[in-house]
């Protein structure tokens, strides 16, 4: 045998070994043997103690239907009661004849009396397994939870990819909502004086008869899930809240969006403007004695309605900048002062103290408020890098 065929024969020999390693798919799971997960709302009776939980589960077949009448519902809404979060699974399986598959369930909802009274015994139990996702979107609701979680929602069927959506684009396009509302942003700072706000969502109006006749209705206002403002928490504790107009603020100082709005009025009329390449800086430092927060913003502006009589020359632009930069500065100081005196730290001022190693007690006395002491210095800086197709406002002949 020359060694040619010596390499052959052992290369057989190779990939006949090789092979009796193989182990196949032993652990398959086919589709429709699971319960797929998608949506989670949770509430806890104070005066009892119990938990109601809600899953969404997915029905691929409701999903992947095209028919126009008689449509299968597109997910199934298991309600189970316990007494402990521990329980919850084991009542599932008595329910549910799949296996729960949670790696692709998208968006938590509790209920505001639960936020408030904790949800630190939730937190734990979601973060000690790891099947359940700490990256998803958690919501706080003021609405009944079984509203919520019976509301068929248009275009996108499943609600807990609605509302996870709803976030996504909001963070991008209007700063009404901010992406670091996520489990894992709350477990973050579970244990510090950082505050973490999640947004609150509730029923846009009277919610519809929850059947799949919704689907063949074309007013999709109707009981849909909006964005309802936000919900402040400290150490896991639901403290406060913010209005649908707050969010965007609150957002933009904390250097959490990319896209702010402004109407401005101005002289000549009104000027509405979205920020856009926005970045913030923030620090904190000691002058004469006296902590100071610092706040500097920069951002492109693009003018997305002017109906000024004026033209918009080099001279106008200006005062577009400047009214803008007064606007933003005006209003972050209005809104810290409240913060002030409801004693929330929205704006990280403890925290960024700690980081900065500045000793408390050398600069402000063990009876003071760090709120009335630390005074807000904001800068805002803009250029217009778009005014659309058209320089000045488009005007009637006479």
């Amino acid at each position: 045998m020359n060694f040619k065929h010596f390499l052959r024969y052992c290369k057989g020999y190779l990939m006949i070994i090789s092979c009796l390693c193989l182990t196949g798919c032993w652990d398959m799971v086919e589709v429709n043997q699971l319960a797929i997960v998608n949506f989670i709302g949770l509430d806890k009776n104070p005066d009892t103690g119990m938990y109601t939980v809600y899953y969404h589960i997915i029905n691929p077949s409701g999903i992947a239907t095209q028919k126009t009448s008689g449509i299968n519902s597109p997910i199934y809404s298991y309600r189970i009661e316990s007494k402990t979060i521990g329980e919850i699974y084991d009542k599932m399986l008595d329910k549910i004849p799949r296996r729960p598959f949670f790696d692709h369930y998208q968006s938590l909802v509790v209920t505001e009396r639960t936020a408030k009274e904790g949800v630190e015994e939730l937190i734990n139990y979601l973060v000690k397994h790891s099947d359940n996702r700490s990256t998803i979107h958690m919501f706080v609701t003021g609405s009944r939870l079984s509203d919520i979680m019976d509301t068929y929602t248009t275009l996108e069927r499943m609600p807990g990819r609605v509302i996870h959506t709803i976030v996504e684009n909001q963070s991008k396009q209007s700063g009404r909502a901010s992406k670091q509302s996520r489990v894992k942003d709350l477990v973050e700072n579970m244990e510090s004086s950082s505050l973490t706000i999640l947004p609150l969502i509730t029923l846009s109006s009277s919610q519809p008869k929850p059947t799949t006749n919704r689907y063949e209705q074309i007013d999709a206002n109707k009981g849909n899930i909006v964005l309802d403002g936000g919900a402040v928490f400290k150490r896991g504790h639901m403290i406060g809240k913010l209005k649908p107009m707050e969010m965007p603020l609150v957002n933009l100082l904390n250097g959490q969006i990319m896209t702010f709005h402004q109407s401005l009025n101005l002289a000549g009329g009104h000027v509405d403007v979205r920020a856009m390449s926005i970045k913030v800086h923030k620090k904190i430092l000691i002058q004469a004695g006296q902590p100071v927060l610092k706040i500097d913003i920069k951002a492109n502006l693009d003018i997305l309605e002017n109906s000024q009589t004026t033209k918009l020359t080099v001279q106008n632009l200006d005062e577009i900048k400047k009214k803008f930069n007064e606007q933003v500065s005006e209003e972050a100081h209005r809104f810290y002062e409240k913060t002030k005196r409801m004693g929330w730290d929205i704006l990280g001022v403890e925290e960024q103290i700690k980081r900065n190693h500045i000793k408390i007690g050398e600069v402000i006395p063990k009876d003071k408020n760090i709120w009335d002491e630390t005074r807000l210095e904001i800068t805002v800086t803009c250029i217009i890098q778009s005014v659309g197709d058209t320089i000045d406002p488009l005007k009637k002949k006479r």
